[in-house]
């Protein structure tokens, strides 16, 4: 079962704010493990929201996205 768009997109922005506070955390000449954490918090606070904003902006825009399927199981072949 692929990943919902949701969680993709809320990867994407943690990885990429915390990848981005390590760099510039390192860039400064903070290089202990405080600096890791808080890139890591940082990515937290600030990835998941955006990314949960992102997914639901591509689905509100995207005529082609289908609205509100019904997920439904596939019978059971024993």
């Amino acid at each position: 079962m692929p990943a919902p768009l949701r969680t993709f997109m809320v990867l994407l922005w943690v990885s990429s704010i915390a990848g981005a506070g390590v760099v510039a955390f390192l860039s400064i000449g903070w290089v202990t493990w405080p600096a890791f954490a808080t890139a890591g918090v940082l990515g937290v606070v600030l990835g998941v929201p955006a990314g949960i904003w992102t997914a639901r902006a591509v689905k509100r825009d995207d005529p082609n996205w289908p609205p509100n399927r019904v997920r439904t199981r596939k019978p059971d072949r024993s």
